[in-house]
Parts: C-alpha cells; sequence; structure tokens
C-alpha cells in the first residue's frame, strides 16, 4: 500500500509540473504580474495540503472534489476548504508585489541607461 501512495504522489506531481509547464506557454503574451499570479495560484492549487483524516494528509483540491462528490456535509468540506481559500487570497498581493518590483527593476536600469549610456565609437 505505502508503494501505492509513493506512485500516486508522483504521477501527482509529474502531471502538476506537465500542467504549469503547457499554462507557461500559454500564458507567454501575458504581463508579468497575471502570469506570476496565475502561476502561483496553480501552485497553491496543486501543493496546499488538507488533512484526510487523522494520520493522512493530501492536496486540498482533491480532498475538496472527492468530499464534494461524496456529498459530504457543507461545514466540512469548508473547514479543508479554508488552507486552499487563504492561500489563493495570499497568492495575487504577493504577484502584484513581484510586478512592482519587477517594474522597478526595469525601470531603474532604463533611467541610468540614460544617464550613462555607452557610447562606442569605431
Amino acid at each position: 500500500m505505502d508503494n501505492l501512495i509513493v506512485l500516486s504522489w508522483l504521477a501527482y506531481f509529474i502531471s502538476s509540473v506537465l500542467l504549469l509547464l503547457a499554462s507557461w506557454k500559454l500564458m507567454y503574451w501575458l504581463p508579468f504580474t497575471l502570469k506570476a499570479g496565475v502561476l502561483l495560484s496553480q501552485l497553491a492549487i496543486l501543493l496546499v495540503p488538507t488533512a484526510i483524516d487523522d494520520t493522512a494528509r493530501a492536496p486540498a483540491f482533491i480532498v475538496l472534489v472527492i468530499d464534494l462528490l461524496s456529498r459530504l456535509p457543507l461545514s466540512e468540506a469548508l473547514t479543508k476548504a479554508a488552507p486552499l481559500v487563504a492561500a489563493l487570497v495570499l497568492v495575487w498581493p504577493v504577484a502584484f508585489i513581484l510586478g512592482w518590483l519587477r517594474a522597478r527593476r526595469f525601470n531603474l536600469s532604463v533611467q541610468k541607461e540614460a544617464v550613462n549610456p555607452d557610447s562606442e565609437t569605431n
């Protein structure tokens, strides 16, 4: 049984990497902040764990889908969804900060280039 669990986690992580690579290629033309937000949201969905029972943990998204399909009471599903919702809410401010820092660094380099242009004479 332990080998089956390890194999399922391995398959989950391989498919997650493929999903991230495919979506990154699809989002190539989007602004950096939006790309970062979507990428961080995907990572949150794929990696935020929640408890299945007293001993086991699994990605919250998968647990929620299984619980909703098995008609678990909504109060229990909301309890299991809390870490995922918190992660998704916190991801977007982080993406905006990353975008702001990247734009600021780019603007500083443009200003530095304007002040000290490299003039090469032949």
